[in-house]
């Protein structure tokens, strides 16, 4: 494998308009939904970085590029021109990487960036939409943002076709938490830890997958704890969540777990995610994705999905590498292989 330069993140110029304009178009053909039909000639494509140039000029957006070595790898607009009664609000849009670039954390890269230019601009809600059908619902989670709804039929894909639009929002302010559901996110590594003890007693205590999972009250409070028992239990449904879920169920006393919070290691699979449906979970707070199985947007999207009569929050990556890793040595292990 070669080596990756350095990735530089900056506000692009009028010297960067040809690049951009080539990233867009490769983006529409894609089928990306960034507000355009394929195929974008590139006449459009440079009138329309001609425009947004100019409202970047008039200080209405800031445009960031991500170049590795001379190479333009991706971009993303942070508009600031709000209504009056929005000061405190921007909005994410136009977020592209390059195809070459894809899974190596530009994207993450880039959004960290315009986060940390919108606090310096003093804003402290963040706004986007996604398509639904695309892997960015996954990518936006996974940094944090949460689902306030899908708008079915919002606009045609690229290639032709209606496709849904899922709302996502951020809060800058780390002192700030959704109320009612639990912790923001230094609070969810705080418990993600804690659930990556059990993941631990796990593998310790019965040489089971190491997945652990905890139940938070919406006071704050641990109800319900579990890791992988389905061995030791002679049970199919007994992953981490259910244990966890059974628990708090019966502490609560109740088989409703309102305005609670679960905590899991992985990304959890169909079964979990609509036990969580079905037991008005407030927010689920994962780790690691499931690139087979997962439910949360991963492979399936059951936690959201508008049909469902309650829809549950999602946050995804939280300690992802720590609980990734410790499933990788788990299998190594069981193949006989050395640890990472």
């Amino acid at each position: 494998m070669t080596d990756v330069p350095p990735l530089r993140i900056a506000p692009v110029s009028d010297a960067d308009r040809d690049d951009l304009s080539a990233l867009l178009i490769e983006t529409v053909a894609a089928n990306g939904s960034v507000g355009f039909m394929h195929p974008l000639p590139i006449a459009d494509a440079d009138a329309f970085w001609s425009q947004a140039l100019a409202s970047a000029a008039r200080d209405e957006r800031i445009i960031l590029g991500a170049w590795q070595g001379e190479r333009l790898a991706g971009t993303g607009t942070l508009v600031l021109a709000m209504a009056p009664s929005q000061p405190h609000r921007a909005e994410l849009t136009k977020v592209m990487t390059a195809q070459s670039a894809r899974g190596s954390g530009v994207g993450a890269a880039l959004i960290a960036a315009i986060e940390q230019v919108a606090r310096g601009h003093g804003k402290s809600l963040l706004t986007l939409d996604a398509a639904v059908i695309e892997g960015a619902t996954t990518f936006y989670r996974r940094l944090g943002y949460r689902s306030a709804g899908d708008i079915p039929d919002y606009a045609y894909k690229p290639l032709g076709g209606l496709g849904a639009t899922r709302i996502f929002w951020k809060s800058l302010d780390a002192t700030m938490g959704a109320p009612g559901i639990g912790n923001p996110r230094v609070g969810d590594e705080a418990w993600m830890r804690r659930a990556l003890e059990l993941a631990e007693r796990a593998v310790a205590e019965d040489d089971e997958i190491p997945v652990g999972a905890i139940v938070v009250s919406p006071e704050g409070e641990v109800i319900g704890e579990g890791w992988n028992r389905n061995i030791a239990e002679h049970d199919p449904s007994a992953h981490a969540e259910i244990v966890a879920m059974r628990r708090a169920g019966q502490a609560l006393d109740n088989h409703r777990l309102v305005g609670c919070t679960l905590y899991v290691t992985l990304e959890p699979c169909a079964m979990c995610a609509m036990a969580a449906v079905h037991a008005r979970i407030a927010r689920v707070v994962y780790g690691a994705n499931d690139s087979k199985t997962g439910a949360a947007g991963s492979v399936f999207d059951l936690l959201a999905d508008p049909r469902h009569n309650h829809r549950v929050e999602v946050t995804g990556g939280v300690l992802a590498d720590e609980a990734g890793t410790r499933l990788t040595n788990y299998f190594r292990a069981k193949r006989g292989k050395p640890p990472v």
